[in-house]
């Protein structure tokens, strides 16, 4: 009978967990007496819950409550993958025509791309990454740098993007991601950068997503929205079939 129970209770506990997620993306820090209120259950239940999430590495917890879960940082990140992050980076650079209007996403392969990118003068190219603007200083593209409160990633958030929003049109928005999953989408660890990038997603035509196989059936904290808003994925290994089916396009860079 017991066991029983438990198997019963697993539906509504995976629930309550991905309604706590969806808090922490709306709050960007949640707390076990506001959970527990919200959800009719005790905060042991709710520590419970935010202790299998933390370590699934969704969030991180806190005294208290839980905020979400950073990112590694970037240096550690840089010094990894180089190889499979250069191949995608060229192979997303073939994809930008001429003359077109190219959003570059923050991260470690999106900088690698922006790299790519700065041989080209017949582009217009729209980024929050201080990494992405600082690989294309001696472009002669244009080159626009979205305003906003820098993190320690060299972002820029709060981003002035939604104000700017009538004078910019994206051909092309080119993602990082942290994870890409069939469950969750395409997710990340800041709730702040997934703000920008929701804002720069609505002003493109087409979205490539650069992600080398590591962020393969990942899953992190912030979900941008399901696999639908990807109009080709760029890497470096064929997905799993059942994640591959979910893509629109993969393009598995030479």
């Amino acid at each position: 009978m017991m066991s029983v129970a438990q198997d019963e209770m697993e539906p509504v506990r995976n629930s309550r967990q991905r309604a706590i997620l969806s808090a922490l993306q709306e709050f960007r820090q949640v707390d076990v007496n506001t959970l527990a209120e919200r959800f009719g259950v005790s905060g042991m239940t709710i520590r419970r819950d935010l202790a299998e999430l933390d370590q699934a590495g969704l969030l991180d917890r806190v005294h208290g409550g839980a905020v979400p879960r950073r990112a590694p940082a970037y240096g550690a990140r840089s010094s990894t993958m180089m190889s499979e992050k250069s191949r995608i980076a060229r192979a997303v650079a073939d994809l930008v025509k001429p003359g077109a209007s190219v959003g570059v996403d923050t991260g470690t392969t999106c900088t690698a791309v922006a790299a790519e990118l700065a041989v080209r003068d017949d582009l217009t190219v729209i980024t929050n990454s201080l990494h992405a603007a600082f690989e294309l200083r001696d472009t002669r593209s244009r080159v626009l740098v979205l305003g906003g409160l820098m993190t320690p990633e060299l972002s820029l958030v709060a981003s002035t993007a939604a104000q700017e929003r009538p004078q910019i049109h994206l051909d092309l928005m080119i993602l990082g991601c942290g994870g890409l999953s069939v469950d969750r989408g395409v997710t990340y660890f800041d709730p702040a950068e997934v703000e920008v990038r929701r804002t720069l997603l609505d002003l493109a035509d087409r979205v490539v997503v650069a992600a080398d196989h590591t962020k393969f059936d990942r899953k992190k904290a912030m979900a941008l929205g399901d696999l639908s808003v990807i109009d080709v994925l760029v890497t470096d290994q064929t997905p799993p079939p059942e994640l591959r089916s979910a893509l629109a396009a993969v393009v598995v860079a030479p």
